[in-house]
């Protein structure tokens, strides 16, 4: 299952999860706020900014930012 951490008040999270509703493509969406472990994980993983957008747990691929490249290249694999 696709997975967005994200956090408040940060605009290019808002911007991926509004893309992900309005192409019905499903997701869970994590709060790292609310989970400060999955904070750190995803620092481990050598991510840098936020949202970080991951198609498995172990973040194998995943990408960070606003990406619409890769937003169009998840559609076009659904």
């Amino acid at each position: 299952m696709l997975t967005v951490y994200s956090k408040p008040n940060c605009i290019q999270c808002e911007m991926t999860k509004i893309w992900l509703d309005q192409n019905k493509i499903p997701y869970v969406s994590v709060d790292v706020s609310e989970h400060p472990e999955k904070l750190e994980e995803i620092k481990l993983n050598g991510f840098q900014q936020l949202p970080v957008v991951a198609l498995d747990e172990h973040f194998d691929n995943a990408w960070s930012g606003y990406n619409l490249d890769r937003l169009e290249e998840l559609k076009e694999s659904c």
